[in-house]
């Protein structure tokens, strides 16, 4: 691979690291990955290799003190080598999940380094009253988070290229295939945990709903998502109209009351 392309990699991951920390418009694999096909010229692959990881990672989410795994590295890494070794999605899975698990290790070390050094630099400055220093604090950390992931993809995309494929060939075939089979199941597994966050009592009527208009009606993808989204606009309508006469009612017995308190007062 040639250094321009290995850094137009780097500069997305470090591009999207920034990302992440503010409006999260490309943390997800689905919206990461087709940027790396057009830039190494493969996009059908990179969106096959996407929207896999993006079914397999759609249930995971930062909560409390847990950190998910680097979907950012872990897509753009994956994608490329599924695209450079020419070996398809198992490789880009098996590079993902590897190198997404080892990145979500350097974010927690990260997040100790934001901790003591960042907001210690915060609180010196907010104390001393030099409010206007405190963007020198936004500009190191922005840097920092964009090299944070820009160096790691770089280092591994540039220089690992080789690793990877004489790992590959070591790898027995019985193997590979497993992993191509598992990335077939892991979309399921990854649906189903998003399923079981968002699904609600009375929400399963939406999801037979779907399957019959796909499985029974065969109408097309997008056939089925403009009929969700009129549905969905529809519900959305009839619940604030709900939430609008359940105010107005609230409103009609508050007067009512207050009425009735008057009265007694007299």
């Amino acid at each position: 691979m040639s250094l321009i392309t290995a850094l137009l990699l780097a500069s997305w991951a470090g591009f999207c690291s920034y990302d992440d920390q503010g409006p999260q418009l490309f943390r997800r694999p689905l919206l990461v990955g087709p940027v790396v096909g057009i830039i190494l010229g493969d996009l059908n692959t990179a969106l096959i290799v996407s929207a896999t990881l993006e079914l397999m990672w759609m249930g995971l989410g930062n909560m409390a003190g847990y950190q998910t795994p680097d979907m950012i590295v872990g897509t753009i890494v994956g994608v490329t080598f599924a695209i450079t070794t020419g070996q398809g999605i198992a490789v880009g899975i098996a590079t993902a999940s590897t190198v997404s698990l080892l990145c979500q290790q350097l974010i927690l070390l990260l997040n100790v380094v934001k901790s003591m050094f960042f907001n210690t630099w915060a609180d010196r400055l907010a104390k001393t009253g030099n409010f206007n220093s405190l963007i020198q604090i936004n500009i190191a950390a922005i840097v920092l988070f964009f090299l944070f992931r820009a160096i790691p993809v770089f280092l591994i995309i540039y220089f690992g290229n080789g690793i990877v494929d004489q790992l590959l060939l070591k790898v027995p075939t019985d193997v590979l295939n497993a992993l191509n089979t598992a990335s077939a199941i892991l979309p399921a597994i990854g649906l189903s945990i998003l399923m079981t966050i968002i699904m609600k009592k009375g929400m399963w009527a939406f999801l037979f709903l779907g399957f019959i208009l796909n499985a029974n009606l065969e109408l097309s993808i997008l056939g089925v998502t403009l009929i969700s989204l009129s549905i969905a606009t529809l519900y959305m309508w009839f619940m604030e109209l709900r939430d609008r006469m359940d105010e107005q009612k609230m409103v009609v017995v508050s007067e009512g009351n207050q009425e009735v308190q008057e009265e007694y007062d007299l």
